[in-house]
């Protein structure tokens, strides 16, 4: 019965193939995009679970301050006086290009990314070791550990235990152990890591304390709040005057809602929250899409219901034929769906910004979800048929009685829910462009324009040539040498101003930084040759901080004994993106010799950008031949922070889409099926001298009805969903009328456009073969 059942079901879906064909085919792609948002949901909700156990390992971070740079000789008090600790290691990441030199083989590369930690790093995370010099990766002082990407480019097929390299230009170190890199979906990367046991591997100091991130893991049936509470109670004990330590779980960091600053990659959850939003709305448009060609194909078969009845046909039987015609629409729409998710998973790094892969997507675990949401999908699409089927009346039938009465409340219902979907998502992608438009053009607080931004290797003796002869070119108007620039702070020192100290950016910069940046001098005065090494240029956010009311006698004091002299007020500039606020940075007139700067910032003369940097690139190569010359112009840098959000929000574009299509074959659907059961009355209106335009304003008038009632539904959930998205940004644009007004107005075009596709059809059909039975 049931292959019998299925014949009939794959016969009636080949009887009329182009409804089929919209319908499964609008199914399958529908589906296909949820697959997809389903996979990159899970891929970034992995982060950091490939390590094996990471469901102990946590990070402390003080509540009140936010703050997860805490002194790092609390380490050994961790690690000795807690039981609950299995396990504890400092955690510090860089990332800024880093050059590695291996003198002794003339090879060197540069990197992005380094951590200082010490051997308990190992323990922790467990990363695979290839090769090491002794039982401990790090065996000395001087030793740091390379990732195999690392000694492949490197040193190809040599071994590379042994070698001595230098990093940073300065610090000179030992290759002793090589270890595979760190998982793929890991919220921090490690190319090379430094012992932090040698203070010179610490990468961060605050008031002249070095400062690190905590991990640690805690032993089995250790509950982390009564052990947080402890920690609090006795931590003061040792000397630290920590306020409120809390811990965060390792696979919590990644889409984390603290508003902390480290170097882990972060992910976006509310842009998360948007996606499986489009991907529940999809899912709904393309089962109300079904629904509606299911409810179709059942009333224009209660004819061939009738005879099956007559003849002696069961209840269980029209219900199971029912449910089978269903069930194999649909999962021929799922089959279709997979493969169109297999080609399209390749584009996925053009799309959500991250490469998917089959093997990296946990699909054990997904499946039982896809399966028993496909499930759903067929037991919601089967209660129309069943329904019916429960409603038919072979008397009725019989005598000829049977009519179709109501307006379709269900009808009117699912249209409004597609075009209240479809006016959201168009509202999401106007607001999401809106403010990345916003950002891009945001007053940084200097001027980029034609501003370029040349990396200098460390300690290079033609630094301050390289700027005289580049200054000499016609085209440059301005240059000066900084260490740390706008957009790249290395940097941070604190205030040293006791409880109420601060973290400041610190660019040490030459001559005529801010005239070259465009950077407004608001208070004070400009440098002078006098100030070199003894002064400094604090911003806005900095004078503000200090609670400062005037200049007179001010000093940053953390830098040295005796401090830098503040004696001018910039106005507030960029040296992070919008999503954060402003910054306390100081510019320090730099007391060491040029060798030390690691920028030329460069403005050029408006012409033939190419050749001004092929001419400044000539230079270059007299003077630093064994270098490689990095140019990025501040407006690049700029906007490529915000490269994730603007493919996040194509991709977003790109579902919307997908959704809008869908409503708009639903609506095709729904005004298909009207024109035909009032082809008669249509005709009769057309006998009686009814115009063209007034049989498409009797069709199309409801319509109009159902986008306005979408608009007032719409409008209140867009504007909620996006001002919470908003709250990502620091700087943000504002929820402007007009975007609502005008998703309100395409979403009106779009539907009177599909519906007049038809609407015309039924109007200028010739009334004589609607009536010829009549």
């Amino acid at each position: 019965m049931t292959l019998f059942n299925l014949k009939l079901a794959i016969r009636n879906l080949l009887k009329n193939k182009f409804y089929s064909i919209l319908i499964i085919g609008g199914f399958s792609i529908g589906f296909a995009s949820c697959i997809l948002i389903g996979l990159y949901y899970n891929s970034e909700h992995s982060v950091n679970k490939d390590y094996s156990n990471y469901k102990q390992i946590y990070r402390l971070y003080d509540e009140e301050d936010k703050n997860c740079y805490l002194p790092y000789d609390m380490l050994p008090v961790l690690a000795a006086n807690y039981p609950e600790i299995e396990n504890a290691c400092p955690l510090l990441f860089a990332s800024f290009e880093v050059p590695v030199v291996d003198e002794q083989l003339h090879v060197d590369t540069r990197i992005n990314h380094i951590i200082s930690t010490n051997n308990s790093f190992f323990k922790l995370f467990n990363p695979h070791i290839i090769s090491s010099l002794d039982n401990l990766p790090f065996s000395g002082n001087k030793s740091v550990v390379i990732t195999e990407t690392i000694a492949k480019r490197m040193y190809g097929d040599k071994n590379p235990l042994g070698q001595d390299i230098t990093i940073l230009n300065s610090l000179n170190a030992t290759v002793t152990a090589v270890i595979e890199d760190l998982p793929e979906n890991s919220s921090f990367k490690a190319e090379i890591l430094l012992n932090s046991e040698n203070e010179e591997f610490r990468l961060r100091r605050f008031d002249n304390i070095y400062v690190t991130n905590h991990f640690i893991q805690l032993r089995n049936g250790a509950n982390p709040n009564e052990f947080a509470g402890r920690l609090n109670q006795t931590i003061g004990n040792y000397g630290f005057e920590t306020k409120d330590l809390e811990l965060q779980n390792l696979a919590d960091i990644y889409l984390s809602k603290l508003p902390m600053e480290d170097d882990h990659s972060k992910g976006n959850s509310k842009m998360l929250t948007i996606f499986l939003f489009i991907a529940i709305l999809i899912l709904g448009l393309s089962s109300i899409n079904y629904l509606n060609y299911i409810i179709s194909v059942q009333y224009s078969k209660l004819k061939e219901t009738g005879i099956n009845k007559t003849v002696g046909a069961g209840w269980k039987q029209l219900v199971s034929y029912s449910v089978t015609e269903v069930a194999a629409g649909i999962l021929v729409s799922v089959v279709f769906s997979i493969v169109l998710t297999i080609i399209l998973l390749p584009a996925t790094s053009a799309l959500f910004g991250k490469q998917l892969y089959f093997q990296s997507l946990g699909l054990p675990k997904l499946l039982p979800i896809f399966a028993g949401i496909v499930f759903i999908i067929i037991l919601v699409n089967s209660f129309a048929p069943v329904y019916l089927i429960s409603k038919f009346n072979i008397t009725d039938f019989l005598s000829g009685s049977r009519k179709r009465r109501g307006k379709q409340v269900s009808k009117q219902i699912t249209l409004t829910f597609q075009l209240t979907a479809s006016i959201a998502l168009i509202t999401v992608v106007l607001v999401i462009f809106k403010q990345l438009s916003f950002v891009k053009h945001y007053d940084l607080g200097f001027n980029q324009e034609m501003l370029a931004r040349i990396d200098l290797p460390l300690n290079n003796p033609n630094i301050d040539a390289l700027q005289q002869e580049t200054q000499k070119l016609s085209f440059v108007k301005n240059s000066t040498l900084s260490f740390g620039c706008p957009g790249r702070v290395t940097n941070t020192m604190g205030s040293n101003t006791g409880e109420n100290s601060f973290m400041l950016d610190c660019i040490f910069i030459g001559d005529d930084y801010l005239n070259t940046m465009g950077i407004e001098l608001i208070k004070g005065r400009q440098l002078l040759d006098s100030d070199k090494g003894k002064a400094c240029i604090v911003n806005e956010e900095a004078y503000t901080q200090y609670g400062w009311e005037n200049l007179e006698g001010k000093k940053f004091n953390n830098a040295k004994e005796n401090g830098y002299e503040v004696v001018g007020v910039a106005k507030n500039f960029n040296v992070a993106s919008l999503h954060q606020k402003i910054k306390p940075a100081v510019l320090v007139y730099n007391t060491q010799r040029r060798l030390n700067y690691n920028m030329l910032s460069v403005r050029l003369a408006p012409g033939n950008t190419g050749e001004q940097l092929q001419q400044i690139r000539e230079i270059w190569k007299k003077l630093i031949p064994d270098e490689t010359m990095n140019v990025t112009f501040y407006n690049d840098q700029f906007q490529a922070m915000y490269v994730k959000e603007e493919k996040l929000g194509k991709a977003i574009s790109f579902f919307s889409l997908v959704a809008v299509v869908l409503t708009c074959m639903g609506i095709l659907g729904q005004i298909f099926l009207i024109s035909m059961n009032r082809s008669k009355e249509i005709g009769v209106r057309k006998v009686n001298g009814a115009k063209v335009s007034e049989i498409l304003i009797l069709l199309n008038r409801d319509f109009t009805l159902y986008v306005f009632i979408a608009f007032v539904i719409a409008s209140p959930i867009a504007w909620l969903a996006m001002n919470k998205w908003l709250e990502n940004f620091a700087y943000k644009t504002n929820l402007s009328w007009w975007v609502f007004a005008l998703a309100g107005v395409f979403a009106l075009g779009i539907a009177l456009l599909t519906v007049s596709w038809q609407s015309w059809q039924a109007a200028t059909r010739n009334p004589v073969e609607a009536l010829r039975y009549e």
